[in-house]
C-alpha cells in the first residue's frame, strides 16, 4: 500500500512520496526490446529472419463534451491555484501529486481515484480541481465527477454550471458526453451535480451509474470522484466499491487524530493510496 507522508508544507496541499521519473510534460514509456528469434518474428524456410510486423499504435478514445467553457478569473474561486498559476509554489505541489498518481497508475490499476475526507470543510473539492489540472497539464486525459450528492460544489467553485448533471444522465440513461463539460484552457472535463440528491444511495448504487462508468473509463486516464465526507455519510463507502484507489483529504485543524484513524480504517488497505494534507501553513 503506498503512502503519501504528511509532512509540514505551505498552502493547500503537500505529500511526498518516491522521486518519480515521469516527465510533467508526459509520461514518457521505454519501448520494450525484442530479442531475436522469439516473438520479435519468425524464421523462415531458409533460415532468414522475416520483417517484424510492426503495428500502429492504438488511437487514444475521446470523450467529445456537449459543452465547453471558458474559466474567468472572477468567477473562479481563489484556492483554484492549479487552474489561475498565481501561486508557484502551491502549483508545485498539486505537479508532485499527479506525477505520483502517473507513477503509480504504472504500477497498478488506478484509474477511478476517489477523493474523500473525514468531513466537509477540509478543501476537498479545492484539492481534487487543482489535482486536475496538474493531470491535465502532465497531458493525461481527465475527468472529474461530483459525486458529493448531498452538497455538491465542483460547479460553485469553477464558477460554473451545467443544465444536466450526473443525477439527470444517471435517472434518463443518457449519453455520458451531454452531461460533460470541458473546462478551458486548463482542458479536464468535469460532471456537474447539479442540486442535492435525496436518492443518493440508490443513484450510486444503480445500473445506469455502473454502465456509465464503463462507458467513461475507455475515454480518460483518470476518473477523479469528488466524494461525500466518510464520517457523515454512507455514500463514500458505496463509491469505494466502483473505484480503484482512494485519496484521503487532512486539515490540520479541522480532523482530529482519532478522526483521520477512524476514517482511514473505513477504507480498503488494497485501495487507500494516501493522505493528502491540505491548508498547512509552513
Amino acid at each position: 500500500m503506498a503512502r503519501l507522508s504528511t509532512e509540514t508544507i505551505p498552502e493547500l496541499a503537500k505529500f511526498d512520496e518516491t522521486d518519480s521519473q515521469i516527465p510533467l510534460n508526459g509520461a514518457q514509456r521505454t519501448a520494450r526490446g525484442i530479442s531475436p528469434g522469439t516473438s520479435g518474428g519468425a524464421l523462415g524456410e531458409e533460415g532468414s529472419m522475416e520483417p517484424p510486423v510492426r503495428h500502429l499504435p492504438i488511437p487514444r478514445s475521446m470523450m467529445r463534451p456537449a459543452r465547453e467553457v471558458e474559466l474567468t478569473l472572477a468567477r473562479l474561486d481563489p484556492h483554484l491555484v492549479a487552474i489561475h498559476e498565481l501561486d508557484p509554489q502551491a502549483v508545485s505541489q498539486f505537479s508532485r501529486l499527479a506525477i505520483s498518481l502517473i507513477s503509480g497508475a504504472a504500477r497498478q490499476t488506478m484509474k477511478r481515484v476517489m477523493m474523500t475526507s473525514a468531513h466537509h470543510g477540509e478543501g476537498r473539492t479545492c484539492v481534487i480541481l487543482n489535482l486536475a489540472a496538474a493531470l491535465a497539464r502532465a497531458r493525461q486525459r481527465v475527468l472529474v465527477i461530483d459525486t458529493d450528492l448531498r452538497r455538491p460544489s465542483v460547479g460553485r467553485l469553477l464558477g460554473i454550471d451545467s443544465e444536466i448533471g450526473l443525477a439527470e444522465a444517471v435517472a434518463l440513461g443518457m449519453q455520458p458526453e451531454q452531461a460533460i463539460t470541458r473546462i478551458m484552457p486548463s482542458d479536464f472535463h468535469v460532471m456537474l451535480t447539479r442540486g442535492q440528491v435525496e436518492n443518493s444511495a440508490e443513484l450510486l448504487a444503480s445500473h445506469n451509474f455502473k454502465r456509465l462508468l464503463s462507458e467513461l473509463d475507455a475515454c480518460y486516464d483518470f476518473i477523479l470522484f469528488d466524494s461525500a465526507p466518510l464520517l457523515s455519510s454512507a455514500d463514500a463507502s458505496l463509491l469505494s466499491l466502483l473505484t480503484t484507489s482512494t485519496l484521503l483529504v487532512v486539515r490540520p485543524g479541522a480532523t482530529s487524530t482519532a478522526e483521520m484513524s477512524r476514517s482511514i480504517s473505513l477504507l480498503s488497505e488494497e485501495t487507500f493510496f494516501g493522505v493528502v494534507m491540505n491548508r498547512v501553513n509552513a
